[in-house]
């Protein structure tokens, strides 16, 4: 059952399927959120070598950024006259930031090497442009995952899909930017 929907996911999240095509569970959608939230609360552990955040700020924060999702989607569904698309909406946006999140492990842990001033410098210059090349990549990804979901899920053409994945891009950078 597992594989199954992460194959769905998956294939929403290389532009195959559309969320309508995507199981409507708030069961799932919970379990996606928990696994979505979890990860992102690992990640920032991770990545905070300044040790700004606290293990509890990290929750605090990781919830406020998933509470953003929600209500930035269902003011949008909303604004569309589409909220009945949430669950599936909300859903396929966590479980294909989920997704490109798995993908951005490696570069955490390369991260702190990089840091490090004990480092070859050829080494590390190689090391650095291949990590920003696939951070790059990565967040391009991700925000193309969220203008495909809006686009299907609002009914709208790719540049409007496009403004409203910018949207959530701002409110989630405004959200997790309170708690720093």
């Amino acid at each position: 059952m597992w594989a199954a929907l992460f194959k769905r996911y998956w294939q929403v999240s290389i532009f195959k399927e559309t969320p309508a095509n995507t199981p409507y569970s708030i069961l799932l959608l919970a379990a996606i959120a928990l696994i979505f939230y979890l990860l992102i609360v690992m990640q920032w552990m991770i990545a905070d070598v300044d040790e700004v955040f606290t293990l509890g700020t990290s929750f605090l924060a990781a919830g406020a950024l998933l509470l953003s999702y929600g209500i930035y989607t269902v003011v949008l569904l909303s604004l569309f006259r589409m909220l009945n698309r949430i669950v599936q909406t909300l859903t396929c946006l966590l479980a294909g930031h989920t997704i490109v999140h798995v993908f951005a492990f490696p570069l955490l842990l390369v991260a702190p090497w990089l840091i490090d001033a004990n480092v070859i410098q050829p080494l590390a210059l190689l090391v650095a442009v291949v990590y920003l090349i696939l951070t790059f990549v990565l967040t391009i990804w991700q925000f193309m995952i969220t203008a495909h979901i809006y686009k299907h899920a609002l009914g709208i053409e790719y540049f409007p899909a496009v403004l409203a994945s910018l949207g959530l891009i701002a409110c989630n950078i405004l959200v997790v930017s309170l708690w720093r």
